[in-house]
């Protein structure tokens, strides 16, 4: 059970005694003890309500209440003294009122509200937001990504990742210090992007060790989408009935439709595995590897699809040659089209 659960039972335990004490001096112990515990309850679960909002909304809550207190007071001088049978009665009723009033309006309006001037006071990442873990940052697509539109949402990395980051930067080995550098400039870049909505959040999970996790609890708290090329963060996230965008499998979605029978132009970049075969690339980066190619090295062919094949690396096509096709004179042609030629030349 989780230790913070265990102070919230001693507390209504502990409340709920306090009041049979109390009433008990009055032969009223059993109503003072129920009525203790049902306020035990509503403290918890109001202090339960400020877990899941944001610092914004909790600072605007209160302002809300305070400027609630402030007119109830000036409302209730409005009318004469006497109107009232009970006026500390009354009065206890308009500030709840008021309060409820203040505290309501303002959480309504949040989002039309801003507190970029209090970031040194206060982070507030609004709702919806993405959390960027070090993986995308290090890949730097994101950055096209909201530079085109197609993300929009404000982009939040909590300060374990940037010391993640950090770590990468001053490892001693050469590919993850070149990593966490590549990640630390990145961030710098998106930081300073006016197409991102950026946020920088001191934030930490000192007893939680591995930032997997760390981002996933973060997420659950700002009801977050956690954006990451790591495939098994996506599943355990998942899990935890968190949001993912992985931008590897946005890619693979985007790619072109790729069919066997398929006729294009490619250009044959190096040699293949077998000594006959040349290699190709199509703009997506899917590799392509055509037979009895090797010869035609640098040059732009024409080629059918003959097989597809998918891997751990991606997409892998295989191909043959298209006698006399030559880029200027390429035209595809459908394999439909190409079949019922081939069954009407074999009549």
């Amino acid at each position: 059970m989780d230790p913070i659960w265990i102070v919230r039972i001693l507390f209504v335990l502990i409340l709920t005694l306090c009041g049979y004490w109390i009433g008990e001096a009055t032969t009223r112990g059993i109503e003072f003890s129920a009525a203790a515990f049902l306020l035990s309850l509503f403290i918890i679960s109001l202090e339960y309500a400020t877990r899941v909002l944001s610092g914004k909304k909790l600072v605007l809550g209160a302002a809300g209440a305070f400027a609630g207190l402030v007119f109830s007071r000036l409302f209730h001088d409005t009318f004469p003294k006497g109107m009232f049978w009970n006026e500390q009665a009354s009065l206890t009723a308009f500030n709840l009122l008021f309060m409820y009033l203040g505290v309501v309006m303002a959480l309504r309006n949040a989002d039309r509200i801003s507190l970029s001037k209090l970031r040194f006071f206060v982070t507030s990442p609004k709702d919806n937001a993405m959390v960027l873990d070090s993986s995308v940052i290090i890949d730097g697509r994101v950055r096209e990504l909201y530079d085109l539109g197609f993300l929009s949402r404000e982009a939040v990395v909590p300060s374990f990742v940037v010391a993640e980051l950090q770590r990468l930067a001053d490892s001693g080995d050469s590919v993850k210090r070149h990593n966490g550098r590549k990640g630390l400039e990145n961030l710098d870049e998106l930081r300073d992007a006016s197409s991102v909505p950026f946020q920088l959040l001191e934030k930490d999970y000192p007893e939680i060790p591995e930032v997997d996790q760390k981002l996933i609890n973060l997420a659950r708290e700002l009801h977050a989408t956690i954006v990451t090329n790591d495939f098994n963060l996506g599943k355990v996230a998942r899990l935890h009935q968190v949001d993912t965008i992985n931008l590897n499998s946005l890619a693979a979605a985007l790619r072109p439709t790729l069919s066997v029978g398929d006729q294009l132009m490619l250009t044959i970049n190096r040699e293949g595995k077998d000594p006959h075969q040349g290699v190709g690339y199509l703009e997506d980066g899917t590799m392509v590897v055509v037979d009895h190619a090797r010869p035609l090295i640098g040059q732009t062919v024409g080629i059918i699809i003959v097989s597809l094949m998918q891997t751990n690396a991606g997409r892998l096509a295989f191909g043959r040659l298209i006698e006399n096709r030559s880029a200027e004179s390429f035209e595809p042609a459908a394999p439909e089209a190409d079949a019922e030629k081939k069954a009407v030349g074999q009549a």
